[in-house]
């Protein structure tokens, strides 16, 4: 019964680092985004010389910086949510298993982008393909960008699992 509370520990503290490691490496895309995109401009109407490839590679860093920031956002459970139709669907399932069902579609939904990804990272690669203005190898970015949907659905699933644990410790103190 000892080792739950230790392994809990590890669990947490993992998806910590690498919540803190995500968000650093997003932070880092969005500023390279920033000063590729502010060095275009001036180049582009100050020098009349834009940089060659410029919206490639920002578009390409916007992948990484999205795919990057999902993991955050699902591992805290963060999403904007409009709530249409929470209550009747609360009362006519319960909380519990209306949260059940949430967060199941949204694990669902979340692997099926990843597999998607992955299928267009293998197909990249097996094709061989290049971006459009660069010619670098498409399976570079879409690869990335699929691990860092895997990563994603992990991280979410952790804090579901860590939520759902929390969950039961609260019930049992309380019921204490």
């Amino acid at each position: 019964m000892n080792d739950t509370p230790d392994k809990q520990g590890v669990v947490r503290t993992s998806l910590s680092k690498a919540m803190v490691a995500l968000e650093n490496f997003s932070s880092v895309i969005i500023l390279i985004m920033m000063l590729l995109t502010f060095a275009d401009v001036i180049g582009r109407y100050i020098l009349n010389k834009p940089i060659f490839g410029a919206s490639e590679m920002i578009s390409a860093l916007l992948a990484l910086a999205i795919f990057s920031g999902l993991g955050v956002t699902n591992a805290r459970d963060d999403h904007i949510t409009v709530e249409l139709f929470e209550e009747p669907v609360k009362r006519l399932f319960g909380p519990t298993l209306y949260e059940i069902i949430i967060q199941l579609f949204s694990v669902v939904a979340m692997t099926l982008i990843a597999v998607v990804l992955f299928e267009h990272a293998i197909e990249s690669y097996q094709l061989n393909s290049l971006t459009v203005v660069l010619e670098m190898p498409l399976y570079y970015v879409t690869g990335f960008v699929s691990f860092l949907a895997l990563l994603s659905v992990v991280s979410q699933i952790t804090g579901v699992v860590l939520k759902i644990i929390d969950t039961k410790n609260n019930a049992a103190e309380s019921d204490s």
